[in-house]
């Protein structure tokens, strides 16, 4: 009879819980990498086709370069498009401090537009969006290779910083451990 009852508290805890999640994922549209930075390199002659001399972001976003030219979206492109690669991103020169107010385009106009060509993106402060997973995160180019002399290139870029449970969700958290500790008393 007792378990009857536990069976309902479960049900309203697992219906806050999932109240309380949509809430979360409702509030937070873009998602800020704002975690320790990681620095990646392809170095010159590096085959693209490699996971080695690719920056797999996230599962739709593999960032790397052939022997010249821009870069591409190893995961959707075969090679640099000029005003396309790499697909599913979009940059813009700032912080992530004022991310949402930057104005973004695609790598090529990035590049050799807002900057005077990809040599002169090392050391310039950038926000790129992950467009397929609304991430905006921070990256600073630390070497370009040009003239032709195989394509590496490496940058530090921040990365996601795991976030400590939410107080709503340590709260729901404890109704439940209290709920099952009731439970076990009263079936006693």
């Amino acid at each position: 009879m007792k378990l009857v009852g536990f069976g309902k508290f479960l049900k309203s805890v697992s219906i806050m819980l999932g109240a309380f999640l949509l809430t979360e994922m409702w509030a937070q549209a873009a998602t800020v990498w704002n975690g320790p930075n990681i620095t990646f390199t392809k170095v010159n002659g590096g085959n693209p086709a490699l996971a080695a001399n690719q920056d797999r972001m996230t599962s739709d976003i593999w960032l790397t370069r052939g022997s010249s030219q821009g870069l591409f979206n190893a995961n959707a492109e075969a090679g640099f498009s000029h005003f396309s690669s790499p697909t599913g991103t979009a940059w813009a020169n700032g912080t992530l401090a004022n991310y949402a107010s930057l104005s973004y385009t695609d790598w090529n106009s990035w590049a050799k537009g807002v900057n005077a060509g990809p040599s002169s993106t090392v050391g310039v402060n950038a926000v790129l969006h992950l467009i397929p997973d609304d991430v905006y995160l921070q990256i600073k180019f630390t070497s370009w290779s040009s003239g032709g002399v195989g394509g590496g290139f490496s940058y530090q870029r921040s990365s996601l910083q795991v976030p400590e449970p939410s107080a709503g969700l340590l709260a729901l958290a404890g109704l439940a451990i209290g709920g099952l500790a009731t439970a076990r008393r009263n079936r006693w």
